[in-house]
């Protein structure tokens, strides 16, 4: 397969795979231990490192997305397994929210095809932002947990929109009803139907995915190879985790972690208008 022309000089497919593998170490390591600590399917990690490392010139929003929406089948998928072990998965919480959040998804994750890089980053700093707030408020678990319905389909279009797996909604939304290790178990199961169904149904319903996704092959393949790699034992270390801390720590740095996140997308989104 010749290498595209927007794709960096001097970079063969082996060059370009090699690479790939080595950022998706990096991305699958922090991916997976996000996904075992707090529901995250890793998009939160995987999108802004595809869009910083991907070797071309010129890319928008949508390919990182995509590509960040298959890795976290993998990453969901390992995690989902552990906490699913562990007993941490409500099956009455996964029964109401799935259909929602695939619908959502679905849709959100068509909209990256139309949508600003700037805009994405934006979007994806103010969640983080919300959510390190959320994370440092008590919550009294003593709703019912009925309405959650309600929330499913906005929370899989923005999931789908930003490429992340909606445990940055769905744990706090969650939390409220039922305590964080069972939220976080029930995420991850969601995680995983939503990012499925959401994949597969645009690979059938639009046909600008698959020359987008071949241009830069080789660098994708490595990228998930190395996901795949680094995910097992990042994902099961993680999760037992929480056995042994406190609550009241994990959401403490729970909420670091997501300051420091949402301040970084914000330099990066404020970079990319200063250059525009």
């Amino acid at each position: 397969m010749p290498v595209s022309p927007d794709i960096l000089p001097g970079m063969n497919e082996i060059d370009l795979l090699l690479y790939g593998l080595l950022v998706g170490l990096l991305a699958g390591s922090l991916g997976g231990l996000l996904a075992g600590l707090c529901g995250l399917g890793g998009g939160l990690i995987y999108v802004p490192v595809f869009l910083a490392a991907l070797p071309a010139d010129g890319i928008d929003t949508s390919l990182p997305v995509f590509a960040s929406m298959v890795a976290i089948i993998a990453t969901s998928a390992l995690s989902c397994r552990a906490h699913w072990r562990l007993g941490h998965v409500r099956r009455r919480f996964l029964l109401l929210l799935a259909p929602g959040l695939a619908a959502g998804a679905c849709a959100g994750l068509w909209f990256t095809l139309h949508a600003p890089d700037m805009l994405i980053l934006l979007m994806l700093a103010i969640l983080n932002a919300w959510v390190a707030f959320d994370y440092g408020k008590p919550i009294r678990p003593d709703s019912t947990g009925n309405t959650a319905g309600w929330w499913s389909f906005p929370i899989g279009y923005l999931s789908g929109t930003l490429g992340i797996g909606g445990g940055t909604m769905l744990v706090p939304l969650l939390r409220r009803t039922i305590p964080l290790r069972q939220a976080v178990g029930t995420t991850t199961a969601c995680t995983l139907i939503m990012a499925v169904i959401a994949v597969v149904l645009n690979l059938a319903s639009e046909p600008h995915w698959l020359p987008l996704l071949q241009k830069h092959l080789p660098w994708l393949t490595g990228a998930w190879a190395g996901i795949l790699l680094a995910l097992p034992a990042a994902t099961r270390w993680s999760a037992a985790l929480h056995r042994h801390l406190p609550e009241a720590l994990l959401r403490t740095g729970l909420k670091i972690f997501f300051n420091s996140l949402a301040l970084l997308l914000l330099l990066t989104a404020l970079r990319q208008l200063v250059a525009a």
